[in-house]
This record gives C-alpha cells, structure tokens and sequence, in this order.
C-alpha cells in the first residue's frame, strides 16, 4: 500500500484546478480554500497542516483538478496525504466518524439493512464478485442485478463469505490503521480468487491501488469479458429519454473507456433514446467523504446535475456508481438508477 511523499513541487500557480473545482463552483473560494492550496502550499508553507482539517474534508476527491493540471500534479493524491497526515480520532467530522464506528461494529461503512440475501452465490467460481457496503446494504438492487446480470450471461460466479468493506471511505477521511485491517481481512477471504468484478469504481480503484489486484468493473467485464454479442435484449416499444451521468472514479481513476462502453451498450437496448448533458463528468458530490461529511455540499453538487439532465429533457438518469446513485437519489426531481441495474431489467 502506498506510503510515501507526494511530489508537488513543479505547480506553476496556473489556476486552473481553482478554475475547475466543482465544490468552490457551488460553494466558492471563501468557503473552499481549493486543491492547490490544499494539497500543494498548505503542506510546504502551513506551520499546522492540522489547520486544514474542517477545510480539506470538502474535497469530493473528484480528480478532475489532476485531469486539468498542465504539470500533471497528484493533487488528489496530495490532498489525501494531507488528511492521513492530520487524522486524529476525537476530530473527526460527525459523519467519518459514524463511518468509522460502522466499521468497528460491522465492518461495513454503513450500518447494514439488507440482511436477506435473494441471491448469493457461493462456493468458488471462476470469476469473484465484490459487492462493495453501498450496492449491498443501501441499494440492495445494485448487488441483485449486477448477480443478475453476470448469471443471465452464463458467468461461473462466487462472493466470498464474511467480505468486509474494501477500505475506501476509510482512506478519503485517512483513517489508515483501519484500512490495513480491513485489507488484511478482505485477503484472507479472497483466497482462490479468479477474476474479480466489482459494482463500485470506488472500490475497483481502492483494490487496485491499495491491494494490487486487477479487478474490472462490471461494465468492463459485459464489454471485454462477456461481449456485445451476447447481450441480447428485449423488445420495447416506449422510448425513453436517458442521460448518462460520468462518475468522477469510474471516468478518472479507472479510465474513460468505461464510459465508451456504457455508450456502446446502451445504443444497443430498445427504446433508449441517449440525451447528452452539459459536462456529464461534473462531479455529483457523492466521493470523497462528503456525503457523510458535509452533506449540504454533497446536496448542492446533486442539485447542479439533476437541473443539467432535466434541461436536456432527461426522463432517466442513469449513473455507473452505487455512491453516485445514493447522493443522487436524495433529490425526487428526476429518476436515477445505478447502469447495471437498468440493463438487468433490459436484457433477456
């Protein structure tokens, strides 16, 4: 697992991670003090990085000021160091704090709700499912359909039995002792593993980073793994107007041809008419912490994503992402729902 200085020291004072930043769009600078003052200057200038805690925790981590950095500056990265570095128990936000009650007691981020399994595969198939805290105990839907989708397509599937959360929320509010924990656990359980796939791109990145495996999201497994071909879907004569919304880890962290494959996949279902939103990268609020954290600004994020799908004559909005999906979900101003989840209801 990574542990080591982050190298920032080639800014050029350019702004445009300021320019680009989602929460001081919605927030502004005198509320949100911006990534490069965050991750790059407060660590070389600041006599007390501590003085940071409240600010830098309203970071969404939503990388797109490393996306927009003409130095190519780990500025997520940085800003993540940052909050590992001035991790203290008793400062904790209310909300990182319950998560890391959640994971004491549970170990699981959020206190878990779903305690019926309606599908559960068990024993050891070739390819690992990896349910992540949120498709499984918030959305229940997210963990049945994507089950529901890798075995209508003939996947040879297992979960492993007593997963704990992969670790990720726990990194972006810095608590890294549990992390390791977490991790150590998680490994012993992954024994026999053969591929893994994952619902979460937070979880896919956190498992790549920080596990050094090769998981592939699901997206990535019904386009590379399983194939187009075998995709077949069912007829629908009512069109329906969707947007794609492009989570920030998924597009990011894992890369943009997720998203081509989302595309792909889409124009392939019946009844599907694709609208395209203004930025539909912007961030949504749903990373980084914030959600547990501060979420009236997880709420504003949301709030700017939903007017930009309604101004567009979205009737759907769908997101490839159980947090995106979750802080999305708080508004009832337009319909959302995790990709995969719309596909299962599609296909034969």
């Amino acid at each position: 697992m990574k542990d080591h200085l982050i190298e920032t020291s080639g800014c050029i004072k350019c702004g445009a991670c300021i320019n680009e930043c989602p929460v001081i769009a919605t927030e502004g600078v005198q509320r949100f003090s911006g990534p490069r003052n965050l991750g790059v200057d407060a660590p070389r200038f600041l006599p007390d990085i501590g003085a940071t805690v409240d600010n830098i925790m309203m970071c969404t981590t939503c990388w797109r000021c490393e996306e927009v950095c003409p130095a190519n500056l780990p500025v997520p990265e940085a800003i993540l160091h940052v909050r590992r570095q001035i991790f203290s128990a008793p400062n904790m936000l209310h909300g990182h704090r319950r998560i890391a009650e959640n994971i004491d007691k549970y170990r699981r981020s959020v206190e878990p709700r779903n305690t019926h399994d309606q599908v559960s595969p068990r024993g050891k198939g070739e390819v690992m499912y990896f349910p992540g805290c949120i498709g499984k105990e918030r959305i229940p839907s997210i963990y049945e359909s994507s089950v529901g989708v890798l075995g209508k397509v003939g996947t040879d599937l297992w979960i492993p039995e007593g997963w704990v959360c992969c670790g990720a929320p726990l990194e972006k509010i810095g608590d890294w002792d549990r992390l390791r924990m977490l991790r150590e656990e998680n490994m012993t359980r992954f024994e026999g593993r053969g591929e893994i796939v994952t619902s979460c791109p937070g979880c896919t990145s956190h498992l790549i980073a920080h596990y050094n495996l090769e998981p592939l999201h699901t997206l990535e497994f019904l386009y590379e793994d399983i194939g187009m071909s075998r995709l077949r879907f069912k007829p629908n004569e009512r069109t329906i107007r969707v947007a794609l919304h492009h989570p920030c880890h998924l597009v990011r962290t894992i890369g943009p041809h997720v998203i081509d494959y989302a595309y792909s996949i889409l124009n392939e279902i019946p009844g599907v008419k694709l609208v395209e939103m203004e930025d539909p990268g912007a961030c949504c609020g749903g990373g980084g912490g914030v959600v547990a954290g501060y979420p009236d600004i997880a709420l504003n994020l949301a709030t700017e994503k939903m007017r930009k799908a309604r101004e567009v004559g979205a009737e759907l909005l769908l997101a490839p992402c159980p947090f995106c999906v979750l802080n999305l979900g708080r508004l009832d101003s337009l319909e959302i729902m995790e990709f995969i989840s719309f596909v299962n209801e599609r296909l034969e």
